[in-house]
């Protein structure tokens, strides 16, 4: 198995990577004494989010405005490991995607090194370079782990390690990227019974390998001598990738996707779009029966969609009108709902009613979600390998929205969403063992209620979410670790230039399970987590800092039987280069 994912990892590092690098060094050489164009990239975006917060972006055009960016310092930091949570305080599902965003304008190479308790050790650091306005490759390196753990020490202890190596080519049509992204994670089921001796940490312990790699041609605008791109016909973008996932129990995955996405200019003010994807996966998983025997199971799973739509403009209203077709191989799918093929809409607008201060925006869709252990094991590290796997659809699922620009220093926004689910996935515990967690499908009608503000004025700014979920399930008694209500309350300050300090406080509501044999339901306790990040610079290069984790002290579960460490402090320093 070590040596099948030590070749599979060797081959899926280098070739991605070796494509682009070939391409960037040819081009280096036919290049000199060229001319080079100023060129910018069409952001094509995809997401795979199954998100239980749906926010529909605003339509753009010559005549809507979107709401504007607040400005922020130009010496933020960028934190590219947000979608790996110091304490697993999860709110929302996160994407098919674990490698972070590289923004398109860094703010300059770094590293960042700390020591918490707990033996907590961090280290973060990125590098990139442009070889010339065409060509850019770089590195970002993410570690964080700590030995010791709230129940029997070493037991709990926890351990995430990211490595990413991305290159980017610009030709005068097109840009093409490459990446390859390797996660490392270890974790322990320390979930246990307290009142019986402790086992030996080897026992317990689960190991996660995660590698995604993915090869991006995207087209670019063309641009008249006046830099106008407005009559470009076609954009583009293609997507190939291969991703690997290995667990203890001899559990693998492996995963093609291909995702492309079409745009047509018609004319000024309307476009046709067409988005495709396909994933194919396999899974393998081997464990043993009551007769001791050994039993190998293979699942073989095929998803396809084809989504096209049409987009116009008129005065102040932006509509998008499509439809959308998918076909799944799922059997566990195919059980629930009698069907291999999917149809669903996609439909949304946006309208403006006040200029640059209040809009409207709606949106009715639907698709079917992919689901895959490379992914669910990131939202509960504490899954048990052996799992029956089905992707979710969505048979509708439809957003309402205001958002207003106070004034210039204040947004606001409220929505209502009602979405149809058909085998939405809960964590559940295990009947076999209660240290971990089973999947467990329903068909499920959620209705989401959602307010969000931020302010900004001078060194002051402010965030502030607050939703509510409520399920309405058919064969399940409890929406499992599901929370029913959410908020999040963030205020950052600058004191002086040099010191910047953000306070954060996340609470989650209404999580419930039951216990599969006695069928008893457990109320998990409310979590209020409060953090707080404080910086100071000493140089343009050198700074400080320190994090605070947990600093009500709350050995709050997210997952039941599962206390999270209390109060928690990592101290370092950051140099940029």
């Amino acid at each position: 198995m070590k040596k099948t994912a030590t070749k599979i990892f060797t081959v899926y590092f280098f070739i991605p990577l070796l494509t682009v690098f070939s391409l960037i060094f040819g081009q280096e050489v036919l290049a000199q004494g060229q001319a080079e164009l100023e060129e910018e990239n069409v952001e094509v975006r995809k997401t795979n989010e199954f998100e239980l917060i749906a926010k529909p972006p605003i339509k753009t055009n010559a005549e809507i405005t979107p709401l504007p960016t607040l400005e922020v310092s130009k010496d933020a930091e960028i934190d590219f490991s947000e979608t790996m949570t110091f304490n697993r305080l999860t709110f929302r599902e996160i994407p098919n995607e674990l490698a972070p965003t590289i923004p398109k304008e860094l703010l300059g190479n770094y590293v960042k090194a700390g020591l918490g308790n707990y033996i907590t050790p961090y280290f973060e650091g990125f590098y990139s370079r442009d070889f010339n306005e065409r060509n850019k490759l770089g590195v970002f390196a993410h570690h964080l782990s700590s030995m010791n753990g709230v129940v029997d020490g070493q037991n709990s202890g926890y351990g995430n390690t990211n490595l990413l190596l991305f290159a980017e080519h610009k030709k005068e049509k097109f840009v093409l990227a490459s990446s390859i992204n390797y996660n490392l994670e270890r974790v322990h089921y320390y979930g246990y019974d307290q009142n019986i001796e402790a086992p030996d940490k080897r026992d317990i312990r689960q190991t996660y390998h995660r590698l995604e790699t993915k090869i991006d041609m995207s087209s670019l605008p063309k641009k008249d001598e006046f830099g106008d791109s407005s009559a470009d016909k076609l954009a583009y973008k293609v997507s190939v990738g291969f991703n690997y996932f290995a667990a203890r129990d001899n559990v693998s995955e492996w995963q093609i996707p291909i995702l492309g996405k079409v745009l047509y200019s018609i004319s000024e003010k309307s476009k046709l779009k067409i988005e495709t994807q396909l994933h194919q996966t396999g899974q393998k998983s081997n464990f043993l029966n009551i007769d001791n025997q050994t039993i190998k199971l293979t699942n073989d799973r095929t998803l396809v969609s084809f989504v096209p739509s049409y987009n116009f403009s008129v005065e102040n209203l932006t509509l998008n009108v499509g439809a959308g077709i998918a076909y799944s191989s799922d059997s566990l799918l195919e059980n629930s709902t009698g069907n291999t093929l999917f149809f669903y809409p996609n439909i949304d607008f946006s309208y403006q009613i006040t200029k640059d201060k209040l809009w409207v925006l709606g949106e009715i869709s639907g698709g079917v979600k992919p689901q895959f252990l490379r992914m669910l094991t990131v939202q509960n590290p504490f899954l048990a390998s052996v799992q029956p796997l089905s992707h979710t659809f969505s048979q509708v699922d439809a957003n309402l929205a205001i958002q207003a620009k106070i004034n210039k220093n204040l947004k606001a926004n409220a929505e209502i969403g009602f979405a149809m689910y058909d085998n939405m996935p809960f964590f559940a515990p295990s009947v076999s063992d209660s240290s971990q967690f089973g999947l467990l499908y329903d068909k499920v009608n959620v209705l989401r209620l959602g307010v969000s503000s931020e302010y900004q004025k001078n060194s002051l700014n402010a965030r502030l979410s607050a939703n509510y979920f409520g399920y309405s399930l058919t064969d399940l008694d409890v929406a499992h670790h599901r929370p029913s209500f959410q908020t999040s309350l963030s205020v950052g300050y600058t004191f002086i230039e040099k010191l910047k300090t953000e306070l954060t406080l996340q609470q989650l509501f209404g999580i419930k399970t039951q216990n599969p044999v006695s069928e008893t339901t457990y109320d998990l306790k409310p979590i209020n987590d409060l953090s707080i990040s404080v910086s100071y610079k000493f140089t343009d290069q050198i700074s400080a800092f320190a994090n605070g984790y947990n600093l009500i002290g709350q050995n709050y579960q997210r997952f039941v039987y599962y206390p999270n460490n209390g109060i928690t402090v990592v101290v370092g320093g950051k140099y940029i280069f």
